[in-house]
């Protein structure tokens, strides 16, 4: 017999997913610094956010695959990749407003069905053989609903799990990026081989799936029920908050440089993503063997993100920083100097390992430094450097691979990133000693110029 609520008279309302009000039980996760998903709220983000980068893969592989196949040009597809993704610079600062204002989790919701609607549409008219310039368009719309979501797919794990699982959260938020790599790697390779003869068709029926996939974890997403750390921002103004934010993270140099640095690892090196159809074109392999290389990227970052809490509790989060930074050039300049696919493969591991340890121990002290009343506006500043800023990466990589290839291309940007992490030690090294406390969720180290701690938490 079922029961029912004694004041009532009615059965009890089916139970809504929710972040833990109580620690789980100390355990095999806590021992493998996987402490986030022993919180249920947390592992259900976890599995729909892995469906969704995924998706993201499978996508950016078929589309950028679809123009090469069309036009026959790399610089077209860097050019299209700049233009597709320019919302991320434009619109980054105010998703992490909007964040801020209405909660994460709606911000998380919209971009996925925004951004799988318009995926969706996108394999549709390219199936029906419509323009070039309307596809990167609604490439546009795409990447404005993503835009959106970005920094609430960040700022949700301080939701979802308490201060002390909060590095946990983030690197295994990198971990399931990665994870969704091999994922749509694999699933993207085989879907452009399979689903038709015609390359074009293929990719076009490809970026369909992806659509679906980007959608549907927006279900169990919606169910979530979070505990906001903190009041949402009532100011309706739209450039006032964001000013505060940028002048909060200029007046403490350690933690502004930290966002800074960004832009290298970011802008610069993830770029290579948009150029992989080229490297392969220039390996002289098949189009098909795009998924090789997610793979092996994924594998990479899969390592590493199960690596990476270890790791940042280890050596600490500040000195992780440096350590990601290292394995992103190493692992791009071997990309450069591959000549095989194999070896790019390889290459793009070491990479992407390099990019999950960097982002989780980066991203883990953006989140701690910051106040909550401006996490959300602070953490849109780490992702416009990071990821807002890729479609110049993808311009700039587009006109040197055509110049002279893709794989000088990817050389560079190892270079670059290698070189902007050597200056960033030398201008702040204080950023080295910097370490968030396993169990209090505090920062320790040279904390001058962090503005932590705070007095007082408003």
């Amino acid at each position: 017999m079922a029961t029912t609520d004694p004041a009532t008279g009615l059965p009890p309302p089916e139970p809504l997913v929710t972040s833990a009000a109580h620690e789980p039980v100390p355990g095999a996760l806590e021992r493998m610094g996987l402490t986030a998903l022993g919180y249920p709220a947390f592992a259900t983000f976890f599995t729909a956010n892995l469906t969704a980068n995924a998706s993201w893969f499978i996508f950016g592989a078929a589309l950028n695959t679809y123009i090469l196949a069309v036009t026959g040009s790399a610089q077209t597809v860097g050019i299209a990749s700049f233009l597709y993704s320019l919302p991320f610079a434009l619109f980054m600062l105010h998703a992490g407003l909007l964040a801020d204002r209405f909660g994460s989790k709606l911000l998380v919701v919209v971009s996925l069905v925004g951004a799988g609607s318009a995926i969706v549409a996108t394999g549709l008219l390219g199936l029906a053989g419509w323009p070039l310039p309307v596809l990167i368009a609604l490439g546009c719309v795409m990447s404005t609903f993503q835009t959106l979501g970005a920094p609430a797919f960040i700022s949700i794990v301080n939701d979802l799990v308490p201060p002390r699982a909060i590095s946990s959260g983030v690197a295994l938020t990198f971990l399931g990026f990665n994870v969704g790599r091999i994922i749509g790697g694999i699933i993207g390779g085989v879907l452009l081989a399979v689903l038709a003869t015609d390359i074009v068709t293929a990719a076009a029926l490809t970026i369909i799936v992806a659509g679906v996939m980007q959608a549907v974890p927006s279900l169990p997403i919606m169910r979530l029920r979070v505990h906001e750390s903190t009041a949402r921002t009532t100011d309706h103004s739209m450039m006032r908050p964001l000013i505060e934010a940028a002048s909060y993270a200029r007046r403490f140099p350690t933690l502004g440089l930290i966002i800074l640095v960004a832009v290298a690892p970011g802008a610069v090196g993830l770029s290579y993503t948009f150029l992989l159809p080229v490297v392969i074109r220039d390996l002289g392999a098949n189009p098909g063997a795009i998924g090789l290389l997610y793979v092996g990227g994924g594998i990479g970052g899969l390592f590493a993100g199960l690596a990476a809490e270890p790791l940042m509790r280890r050596v600490g989060h500040g000195r992780t920083i440096f350590v990601g930074m290292g394995l992103i050039g190493v692992g791009l300049i071997g990309v450069g100097l591959s000549g095989a696919l194999a070896l790019a493969a390889i290459g793009i591991g070491v990479a992407q390992g390099g990019f999950a340890i960097y982002g989780s121990s980066s991203l883990s002290l953006v989140q701690s430094l910051s106040p909550a009343r401006l996490r959300g506006r602070v953490t849109s500043l780490f992702t416009l450097l990071y990821w807002g800023l890729m479609p110049f990466g993808a311009l700039a990589g587009g006109l040197i691979a055509e110049r002279s290839s893709a794989l000088v291309a990817v050389l560079l940007a190892g270079s670059v990133v290698i070189a902007c992490g050597t200056l960033l030690f030398l201008v702040r090294p204080q950023i080295a000693t910097l370490r968030i406390d396993r169990a209090a969720g505090t920062v320790s180290g040279r904390l001058e110029g962090s503005g932590y701690p705070r007095p007082t938490e408003v």
